[in-house]
């Protein structure tokens, strides 16, 4: 239908021209454009959509732990056959008008085969409160073609597409409506467990970095929709390229179109450790490209997919490209990053060094594909994964993605499940030879040979503070060198050492920084550029431990050097008589763990001779 308006627009033609840069909207890459003002004179063409039963193609359903969340129904709608066109010849614009209704719906999302505003066109949405989303514009689909839009909630999502009155180059086209279950009202906002850690309590101060490369990811897989979790991630050129990487089994039988129909949310959490009453605003990119992805199956292939995002990341966005490790020697402390249930970026730590197992198995296996992950309990919660979590990375306690979450049994009714991950390590060259079955052809072309790499942030005008320590844990009167690891456009360095001398710098590089004291001790360095400052503390970095400890002891004790020993140090127990004492010992790195055997009550002295160190120390046998 077509309505020529020839009368009244003077009003609104001032109105049409503003470009409004503070007008908020929600939603994925938009331009900040003010619309025509809506005439509720104007007639709208309202379709009901009614929810489709699942298409019971085998290529639709994925086989391992993905909740949907919504199905599609299929429709064809587009500006040339439904709708309502509005002539304003004195504006010089058209507008295309329709209403969508869908009932009993938790959101609704739109799925174009075709979307091409042309260079003038802009297309808002309005759901039930009026509110307003978009503009949706050439730049939110530079690709054209196939396009969807992030699920709204609302009952009915009125459509106004603007360009000018002479205008062809356009063409909008819907093949599918997306409709979320009544259950995920909200969006998943809200939706995951009580036990569940949100990305800003103090459990993510370490991890600022990290977390604004994961993203919260709506796979549409034929007319299944469900939650994933991934991350942006770094490859050896470090040029940012729009790598993204998550679960094979998410959307494991995606189509070509279907990945052009994948919607990316980014930096969706809350502000603080609190629960927001509100749900934060949504930003987000749609559509992507597959690049690589494991063999099928948990007994053959790691489980990962890498995909290419269909435009760059907007600066805006403030996002990171995290980094990676292939090293299998990996610390005792780390962090799952990911959105359960597609709710807001939850944050979940272990405390034990993760055990190299097959997917689903408790019994350690070191060539194994898996990671073997489980949670501890932390100031604020007790993190586990849920549904929505799957493709999401676990870090090292180096801030490196070692892994991409397949599943497991964790939930906050089982805390103590374990949960697995496919190794990075695995992924790189292990499950074929071919390149469409490889990280490595990707994140490293030239073949460098490198086994780790840091992040990156998205625009060398954001400073992004890094560091790390040559040793960790240090003995009593050691020196610790650092690392810096920072990037971006850096002018000035403020290092703090509390506990060690001196306590502060603004070297580049700080060394000899002395800890005489037991304990532990943060580190904080703040990078300044020119236009950001960027933090980054770490609490509790340095362990600065004893010589010899517990001490007394029982018999058993353990002795800490703060350097590696050779393989075959010279060592000897005598008691006070100087008779010799018979022991077993055994080295790991930087620590001799000592076990006497038939131990008495007394004192006895320990002589150690290492190319690194010489020592005689004293301890008490007390019970």
């Amino acid at each position: 239908m077509k309505l020529d308006v020839t009368s009244s627009v003077k009003y609104f033609i001032i109105i049409y021209g503003l470009i409004c840069s503070c007008l908020s909207t929600k939603g994925q890459f938009t331009e900040s454009l003010a619309p025509f003002p809506f005439d509720s004179g104007w007639p709208v063409e309202t379709i009901e959509i009614a929810r489709q039963d699942l298409r019971a193609d085998p290529q639709v359903v994925s086989e391992i732990f993905l909740p949907m969340i919504g199905t599609t129904t299929e429709v064809a709608i587009n500006s040339d056959t439904h709708g309502t066109w509005i002539i304003l010849p004195e504006a010089g614009i058209k507008i295309w008008t329709i209403e969508l209704s869908a009932e009993d719906n938790g959101g609704i999302g739109l799925y174009f085969d075709m979307f091409q505003p042309g260079e003038y066109g802009r297309l808002f949405l309005y759901d039930d409160l009026d509110q307003m989303y978009g503009a949706y514009t050439v730049l939110s689909n530079p690709n054209e073609g196939a396009f969807a839009i992030h699920p709204i909630q609302t009952q009915t999502l009125r459509l106004q597409f603007e360009t000018s009155i002479h205008s062809t180059d356009y063409s909008i086209s819907i093949n599918e409506v997306g409709l979320l279950f009544p259950s995920k009202s909200g969006l998943g906002f809200g939706t995951s467990g009580s036990c569940q850690v949100n990305i800003n309590c103090e459990e993510g101060a370490e991890w600022q970095q990290q977390k604004r490369g994961v993203v919260r990811i709506i796979v549409k897989q034929g007319s299944a929709q469900f939650y994933c979790s991934g991350s942006l991630i770094n490859n050896a050129l470090a040029d940012r390229f729009p790598y993204l990487l998550t679960a094979n089994h998410c959307g494991e039988y995606s189509s070509t179109t279907d990945y052009k129909q994948w919607v990316f949310a980014f930096n969706y959490e809350s502000p603080d450790c609190d629960k927001p009453l509100w749900e934060p605003a949504i930003v987000s990119l749609t559509g992507a490209s597959l690049v690589a992805k494991a063999v099928s199956g948990t007994d053959q292939g790691s489980d990962f997919k890498l995909l290419k995002l269909l435009q760059e990341v907007p600066l805006s966005y403030n996002a990171y490209f995290n980094g990676w490790s292939l090293q299998e020697a990996i610390g005792e402390t780390g962090v799952g990053i990911h959105h359960p249930d597609g709710d807001l970026k939850k944050i979940s730590s272990y405390s034990t060094t993760p055990a190299s197992s097959n997917y689903g198995y408790i019994s350690d296996d070191p060539s194994a594909m898996y990671w073997r992950v489980n949670w501890s309990a932390t100031e604020n919660g007790h993190g586990v994964t849920e549904g929505g979590s799957s493709g999401s990375p676990l870090f090292d306690n180096n801030g490196r993605i070692i892994g991409l979450l397949t599943g497991g049994t964790s939930s906050c009714n089982n805390l103590t499940g374990y949960d697995f991950y496919g190794k990075f390590s695995s992924s790189w060259t292990d499950n074929a030879n071919d390149a469409i079955h490889q990280l490595k052809p990707w994140l490293d072309p030239n073949d460098s040979g490198i086994t780790f790499l840091n992040g990156i942030g998205s625009d060398t005008l954001y400073v992004e503070a890094g560091f790390e320590a040559e040793r960790r844990e240090i003995a009593i009167n050691q020196y610790v060198n650092f690392e810096n690891t920072s990037q971006g456009k850096i002018e000035q360095y403020e290092w703090y050492f509390p506990g060690g001398k001196p306590e502060n710098s603004i070297q580049k590089e700080p060394e000899q920084i002395l800890y005489q004291q037991y304990g532990d001790y943060d580190v904080r360095l703040i990078a300044h550029g020119t236009q950001y400052i960027d933090t980054l503390y770490r609490k509790a970095y340095i362990s600065v431990l004893p010589f010899l400890f517990p001490n007394p002891a029982d018999g058993s004790f353990t002795m800490s050097f703060g350097v590696d020993l050779t393989d075959e140090p010279e060592i000897s127990i005598y008691d006070m008589s100087g008779r010799q004492v018979a022991f077993y010992a055994r080295r790991t790195g930087s620590r001799l763990q000592i076990q006497l055997y038939n131990p008495v009550k007394g004192a006895y002295i320990i002589r150690i001779n290492d190319r690194l160190v010489e020592k005689n120390l004293k301890f008490i046998i007390a019970y």
